[in-house]
């Protein structure tokens, strides 16, 4: 029970902060900058431990390991390979696993787990940071 608790509170926190990047993108991509867009989230019911802490990381472009992509996407893999084994259907849950897996290849496997953010960037042409 001790590692399923592990791996639900790991899937949590990999699936909020895989949502806080697309948000946090668009939002940047769409003229609202980062900052103002993180008090907005900190005002609001979308307000999350995680990204209150991680958050300033990301606008730092500070990706040190805390907990690394590699061991989320290990963990996600096992939380994923539980639900199939307890008939528990996962869509958000794979699709984090594979933005996890997309960051490992770019080279991001030792970095921070926010570190997934970089893919989206990429991907839309815009870096999230202190301006």
């Amino acid at each position: 029970m001790g590692l399923q608790a592990k791996l639900t509170q790991n899937l949590v926190l990999a699936n909020i902060m895989q949502a806080f990047s697309e948000g946090i993108v668009l939002s940047t991509k769409g003229g609202v900058d980062p900052k103002l867009m993180l008090e907005i989230l900190d005002n609001s019911a979308a307000k999350s431990g995680l990204i209150s802490y991680k958050a300033p990381f990301v606008l730092k472009r500070d990706f040190e390991a805390n907990f690394s992509t590699k061991w989320m996407h290990k963990d996600i893999g096992l939380a994923v390979e539980s639900g199939l084994q307890l008939d528990v259907p996962m869509p958000l849950t794979a699709l984090t696993q594979q933005m996890l897996r997309a960051a490992i290849s770019k080279g991001y496997g030792d970095a921070d787990f926010c570190s997934v953010i970089r893919t989206e960037e990429e991907w839309a042409g815009v870096e999230v940071k202190d301006r």
